[in-house]
């Protein structure tokens, strides 16, 4: 299979990149060709509070926004066998994209996902979903520089949710007062999807 074609993100030569420059295997890139038919695309990491160049951290492939979650999930799956992620990496949920690697936080180490608004760094971000995971761990479904979505594989229940659900809106205000509306719609909803959304605007 010819990498470099698949990989090139443009018509002109130059636009091509070599298969040794984005740090995925061909093993990683062979499955991803398995289930998606689009071109892999160069993942950038790019430094949001500085000049330094703009780096490849992986590969990326467009996706419909109703196939972006199944595709990242069963990619993910596939991958952790040869220790890689996939995770939904743009806000319009388009792309998926591939990281080589087993630890999921460093998803949010690469999309510095923070809450500046809020004076929120990247640093904290990554603590307290460290410490939600340590009592309800989850899957990391995708994220970007302000928002991350994760699916729970243990649920908090009871007041242990009530509790859970009020450090969370301390956390990310936004999720209630432009999401949820309260604290029980937001146990609802993550009690009905297993799901926990934060943004920061």
């Amino acid at each position: 299979m010819n990498w470099k074609k698949l990989l090139s993100y443009g018509k002109s030569k130059e636009a091509e990149i070599k298969i040794e420059d984005c740090g995925i295997s061909a093993e990683a890139m062979t499955i991803v060709k398995r289930y998606s038919n689009s071109r892999l695309l160069p993942f950038y990491n790019q430094d949001l509070y500085s000049e330094k160049p703009v780096k490849i951290a992986g590969v990326c492939v467009k996706c419909k926004q109703d196939e972006t979650e199944l595709l990242a999930l069963k990619l993910r799956e596939e991958l952790k066998a040869i220790n890689y992620l996939a995770f939904i990496c743009d806000s319009n949920r388009e792309k998926v994209a591939m990281i080589p690697g087993p630890d999921q936080f460093e998803i949010l180490k690469i999309q510095q996902t923070n809450g500046d608004n809020y004076e929120i760094s990247n640093r904290s971000v990554i603590s307290k979903l460290k410490e939600y995971y340590r009592s309800y761990p989850f899957t990391i479904i995708g994220a970007d520089y302000d928002w991350v979505e994760v699916e729970f594989e243990v649920l908090p229940n009871g007041k242990e949710l009530k509790a859970f659900a009020r450090e969370i809106a301390e956390f990310c205000p936004d999720l209630v007062e432009q999401g949820t509306g309260s604290i029980n719609d937001l146990m609802e909803e993550i009690k009905g999807t297993r799901k926990l959304s934060l943004w920061w605007d």
